[in-house]
């Protein structure tokens, strides 16, 4: 497989992620300024927080990678062939860098885009009850684990996406080069669904980062659909609307793939 492959479809995923505990992707920091954060989110050119691509789409594939056992060379799993790599969906779907695997397929079948906040999610009464325009403040320090109090000069202000955010719409797109590639489509939900036993973002293991994908689309577009700008017209999910009922309905969205 090359760059001159052609695409046989590709399916437009959109949706909503919405926050269930407050959530930290880290942000560049500005140096600490008096009433300021000492680590702040990342946020859009408007200041508003938002959630990377490639957040999203790295966090997906470590869970899956995980899931699916592949072997871990320095940290990093690679199809070293073409051969390993043809019964890889890890590497299919996510892809391999061109200048890591000598004569091993490079293309990748998924693009996740950065998912912006949906500022009606953020209700009247949340703003009442927040530090900043869109986010709160969490304060947290290190505690002495013999003596049980705080250790010195570890308070910390950290900027945190309140529960009850929304993050939409949620676009991710997934190119067909091969007609086994809808079958391993089905790993792009169950990487959304390891996610929501799992954290997006930083300090899960402190109770940070839980979302849920809701109100979720699945667009099939044919090459055809291009020409005639008929794209995303064709929903193959019906009422299926979050990864774990994709999931349990797939061979019956798999028969609308065609």
């Amino acid at each position: 497989m090359n760059h001159q492959t052609p695409i046989i479809s590709k399916a437009v995923i959109k949706g909503c992620i919405r926050v269930v505990t407050g959530l930290r992707i880290g942000g560049p920091g500005t140096g600490v300024k008096i009433g300021g954060v000492d680590q702040p989110v990342i946020a859009d050119p408007y200041g508003k927080p938002y959630i990377p691509g490639s957040s999203l789409k790295g966090k997906m594939r470590s869970l899956i990678e995980k899931k699916e056992r592949v072997k871990f060379e320095n940290g990093k799993h690679t199809c070293q062939s073409p051969e390993s790599y043809k019964n890889c969906p890890v590497c299919k779907i996510w892809g391999i860098m061109g200048d890591k695997v000598k004569d091993a397929p490079t293309l990748t079948r998924i693009i996740v885009r950065d998912t912006f906040l949906d500022e009606n999610s953020i209700t009247e009464e949340m703003h009442r009850n927040l530090e900043l325009r869109w986010t709160e403040i969490k304060v947290e320090n290190a505690i002495d684990r013999i003596t049980g109090t705080a250790l010195s000069r570890s308070l910390r202000q950290l900027e945190r996406v309140p529960a009850g955010a929304r993050f939409s719409p949620l676009e991710i797109i997934y190119t067909c080069y091969e007609q086994d590639d809808k079958e391993i489509f089905k790993k792009i939900f169950e990487a959304m669904e390891l996610l929501e036993h799992d954290y997006l973002g930083g300090m899960g293991s402190r109770g940070y980062g839980k979302v849920k994908f809701e109100n979720l689309v699945i667009y099939w577009n044919r090459p055809e659909d291009y020409e005639n700008g008929n794209t995303n017209q064709n929903k193959v999910n019906g009422g299926f609307n979050t990864p774990a009922m994709i999931l349990q309905h797939y061979e019956e969205i798999l028969n609308k793939l065609s």
